[in-house]
């Protein structure tokens, strides 16, 4: 076999010189009509094509032609395989000049992984792998069963005798006729089973000796209910009991079962959203060209759309028709597999985002800070109770009023909708304030394993009518992210305030005339709490550290009772907690916990609510500087 230079192989052929010649030519017709054929796929063509088409080329009939053709092929068998099928000679080769295919690859066949599967299912009874089936036929064969199965439904594994007849071990026969002698009986080397066939009328044959397979008894195993499912964790769970108590003792377990079921299908023949399963090939396709559509229109509303008003405007599907609910499903499950969208809905509702959209929420703190902030939440150190009647009270501290956030404690979590989606992050609500006519758009992020969670997108609301220690009540409406948001109203008062300068980055009081009933407590007026201005606006990541910030508290708003070597600071707690929720939030749990752990601060014994913070002696730094009288006339 000779190489081109540029590394193709070249055949060297037998015969002839005429035959070699021909025998080329039929090569290279053949691997030319293959060309994109694999290397060891056949390429077959019929003897008469082959003499046309060279016939043709030299000018000669294709009569003469053919039985030269055929003695070249047969100079090349190992080329060239001849078959005939139905009178007509059939010529086969491959493009690297064999005349078989690559033999397939057996060592892992189909009857192996389906004897011993990878994930078999749970057996309770050997019954649920071999069925008996009552044959036309009088003598039931034995069945044998695989011992692999058997250890599965824990069962011993079956010693099986084979008793051969001979001559000394005669087979029972039919009386008109005498057995055969196990000499004459064919050899076999293992039982087979073999399905019963129906009885046809035939002339009786003598009968052959089988190997009679002998089994040991084994001791019964209760019978399994065809009625009952076994679930994961081993729980038996009759079907035939009613709909209602099934789904309420087992319903969460059963709808886990069936979607571990269907996540672990390789060809997701069903796919869900939600609570909501639908067989893959009945759901609509949408294209780029769909989701860019899409996309613009939630940008041109400028606000996160449900699904329904999507479907209407940009593909005029209306509701109540046949098509509508899986066209809705379609949408809502190729909608979560992009990266350009967002599903901020909830049960009952289902909203989109789309990049491009103008985010929910102050823009003056990152959502990663306030998760950290509110990560004492998910610590356990909330003391807020869950609402009972939709409806949730809260005072606002100075740091919720400046950047229109509200804690997704317990209380506010309670009536709060639920995340559908397992990644879901964030959900967009409709608040509507009816003393003032107004609705505004808000979003709560869910807490995570180590953040904690919020509700922002109040900040105008926050700033135009209300001030910090106001007592809000937000409650839950019928529509699945409606709320609405409510205070007491009271004459004007006119008090200055503590605000925050950005441009200056420092804190001031200003007069402010209210209309809101306030805690006076709560309130941060230059009347009760003067020293608030003195505090730093720290940076966000040093509000994170609480260490850095109750220091800092002390320092500005506590009374100095110690000396300037040894300094000491004295404050009431309610004081201190007003403080540090001007520059993040703290429940008062968390306050306490962090005084309790740091030896530096203790209670007062003798003021109830008040605590001491005796920082640890700094070591004095070396004082390098030189006076004047120290130094030489000649310096």
């Amino acid at each position: 076999m000779a190489v081109h230079p540029g590394g193709t192989q070249q055949l060297e052929f037998a015969g002839s010189t005429e035959e070699q010649t021909l025998a080329r030519r039929v090569f290279e017709i053949m691997t030319g009509q293959g060309s994109l054929a694999a290397r060891d796929a056949l390429i077959r063509q019929s003897l008469d094509n082959l003499a046309a088409y060279l016939a043709a080329q030299d000018n000669t009939l294709a009569e003469q032609l053919a039985p030269r053709i055929e003695a070249a092929i047969s100079a090349n068998s190992d080329v060239f395989k001849r078959e005939e099928r139905d009178g007509t000679v059939i010529v086969s080769t491959s493009r690297r000049g064999a005349s078989s295919g690559r033999q397939p690859d057996r060592r892992h066949t189909f009857a192996q992984r389906l004897y011993e599967p990878v994930k078999p299912l749970p057996v309770e009874d050997i019954n649920n792998i071999v069925t008996t089936i009552r044959p036309p036929l009088t003598t039931v064969e034995p069945v044998q069963i695989s011992n692999y199965w058997r250890a599965l439904a824990g069962q011993a594994p079956l010693e099986v005798d084979l008793v051969v007849p001979t001559a000394e071990t005669p087979v029972e026969a039919p009386a008109e006729e005498a057995p055969v002698p196990a000499a004459e009986a064919p050899a076999m080397a293992t039982p087979a089973v073999v399905e019963p066939e129906p009885a046809v009328e035939a002339t009786p044959q003598p009968t052959v000796p089988q190997p009679v397979p002998v089994q040991r008894p084994v001791a019964p195993r209760p019978a399994v209910s065809l009625t009952t499912v076994l679930l994961s964790d081993g729980t038996a769970v009759d079907l035939k009991r009613p709909v209602d108590d099934l789904m309420a003792e087992f319903g969460a377990a059963l709808q886990a079962e069936v979607a571990a079921a269907f996540s672990e299908d390789p060809l997701r023949r069903v796919v869900s959203f939600g609570a909501q399963y639908y067989s893959a090939d009945a759901l609509p396709n949408f294209g780029k060209n769909d989701l860019r559509r899409i996309r613009d229109y939630i940008i041109e509303q400028a606000e996160p759309m449900p699904d329904v008003s999507i479907l209407s405007d940009v593909y005029r599907e209306r509701p109540g028709t046949n098509s509508f609910e899986v066209f809705r499903f379609g949408l809502n499950y190729r909608l979560s597999r992009e990266r350009d969208f967002e599903f901020v809905g909830m049960e009952g509702l289902s909203l989109w985002s789309a990049k491009g959209l103008p985010a929910i929420g102050s823009k003056r703190v990152k959502a990663s800070d306030l998760g950290q902030f509110y990560s004492f939440q998910v610590e356990g150190f909330d003391e807020t109770e869950p609402s009972t009647d939709g409806t949730v009270s809260h005072y606002l501290t100075p740091f919720e009023w400046e950047y229109g956030v509200l804690a997704m404690n317990a209380a506010f979590a309670s009536i709060m909708p639920q995340p559908l989606l397992p990644e879901q992050r964030s959900a967009a609500l409709r608040i509507e304030a009816p003393q003032h006519y107004s609705t505004y758009l808000a979003e709560v992020r869910f807490p995570t394993v180590n953040r904690g969670g919020w509700i922002w997108g109040l900040e105008d609301f926050f700033r135009e009518y209300l001030v910090p220690g106001t007592l809000i009540t937000l409650s839950a409406t019928e529509e699945a992210n409606g709320f609405t948001i409510a205070y007491e109203e009271i004459g004007g008062v006119e008090e200055k305030l503590l605000h925050f300068e950005e441009k200056r980055n420092r804190f001031v009081f200003m007069p402010v005339t209210y209309y809101a009933a306030v805690d006076e407590d709560l309130l941060p007026s230059q009347r009760r709490y003067g020293k608030l201005r003195n505090l730093k606006p720290l940076p966000m990541n040093d509000r994170k550290k609480t260490d850095v910030v109750l220091e800092h508290v002390f320092e500005t708003m506590g009374e100095q009772l110690g000396t300037k070597e040894e300094p000491m600071y004295w404050i009431q707690f309610n004081e201190l907690h007003l403080a540090i929720t001007v520059l993040r939030p703290m429940s008062r749990a968390y306050l306490e916990y962090l005084l309790g752990q740091d030896p530096a601060f203790y209670a007062d014994e003798a003021t109830v609510g008040a605590y001491y913070y005796k920082p640890a002696p700094k070591a004095e730094e070396p004082d390098d500087t030189v006076d004047d009288e120290d130094l030489d006339d000649d310096e």
